[in-house]
């Protein structure tokens, strides 16, 4: 036996059959957007409608906030809407909580957008705003309801979105503290260790995109040379020196300090092609004691962990943090003059 839908007090404007109504319309409507926002990430021509692939809407997609456990967060919201309107049709008394769980959720993106990634997105925008009106039509629509799914009635509905918010920022939040921690024990950097934006590189010494980046990284440090530019090792296990290139790179930083290190690694990339010779030539002026082995091999253990807590399995790969905070994820060769928007 299913619910029956409860009935909108007499002194609402908006009574009975027609809240009802707009309540599906307003569903309906978030379905459309979520699925147009899904299909704006495969399509150029539906991403044109937000400003095309330089635009907010194409940025936010890029980011590691994009994605909920592996699955894109059009989908989750597509699902949200269906399961909702299928509640009002068999069990009304779950619709106020799952919208309140669906609000909790926007919240969290908005503070996504304006806390962490400073960019903002057209269609998250008017999703925003439709689950606003839906929550807050759903709210009118259980007044008087004398049986509520949840403790507190009406009243706990708020309480869900806070705990769905507090659920999704939690671990943001604690990935940027280890991150911090991390970062900050190691020599291989260059710019202002203080600035509120660090931009982190994952590379390999052997690998070729990684030294097609590089004319890239020069022009960001030109340009902004009061950014944090952390190198992060990610050795891949078919290339044979690599291994041996990242020991004597973090070696000459741990022993003759980032000034060096810097020019060294300049030195490895330049040298790619004949690697050995360069390896072979260079290796012996750094003394491996058994202390700097131990201080080479915790950095690079370190940064292959922070590597696959990111999801990061392949190089090059940029990570641009705001204030400790993971911003964006640019992964492949890409020009500074299109990242570069990503550090204002």
């Amino acid at each position: 036996m299913t619910d029956t839908p409860p009935a909108a007090p007499s002194s609402s404007p908006l009574t009975g059959d027609f809240l009802t109504r707009a309540i599906y319309v307003t569903a309906a409507f978030g379905v459309v957007l979520t699925a147009i926002t899904e299909l704006s990430h495969h399509y150029p021509l539906i991403l044109e409608l937000c400003g095309g692939d330089l635009s907010g809407c194409a940025d936010v997609a890029s980011t590691p906030f994009a994605k909920i456990f592996g699955v894109s967060v059009a989908y989750w919201g597509l699902l949200s809407y269906v399961a909702f309107i299928a509640f009002m049709f068999y069990k009304p008394s779950f619709t106020l909580p799952l919208v309140s769980a669906m609000l909790g959720a926007e919240i969290y993106f908005l503070w996504v957008m304006a806390a962490i990634i400073h960019i903002y997105c057209m269609f998250c925008m008017i999703q925003f705003a439709v689950v606003i009106v839906l929550f807050t039509l759903t709210f009118a629509w259980h007044i008087g309801e004398t049986k509520f799914i949840l403790p507190g009635r009406l009243w706990s509905a708020p309480i869900v979105s806070i705990v769905v918010f507090t659920a999704l920022v939690a671990p943001v939040l604690i990935s940027a503290k280890n991150g911090q921690l991390v970062t900050r024990e190691f020599v291989t950097y260059e710019g202002n260790p203080d600035s509120n934006i660090r931009v982190e590189v994952y590379s390999d010494y052997q690998c070729g995109f990684c030294k097609r980046l590089e004319p890239e990284i020069d022009k960001l440090m030109k340009n902004h040379p009061d950014i944090m530019l952390v190198f992060r090792d990610y050795v891949i296990n078919s290339h044979k020196l690599s291994p041996v290139a990242v020991s004597y790179a973090n070696g000459v930083a741990f022993t003759k300090g980032r000034e060096e290190f810097i020019k060294t690694r300049r030195e490895i990339f330049k040298n790619q092609d004949n690697m050995y010779e360069y390896l072979e030539k260079h290796l012996g002026s750094i003394d491996f004691t058994d202390d700097l082995k131990s201080k080479v091999n915790g950095k690079v253990n370190a940064d292959m962990k922070m590597a696959a807590s990111l999801g990061i399995y392949s190089t090059p790969t940029m990570v641009i943090y705001r204030g400790d905070k993971m911003a964006q994820v640019i992964r492949g060769v890409v020009k500074y003059e299109k990242f570069s928007r990503f550090l204002k």
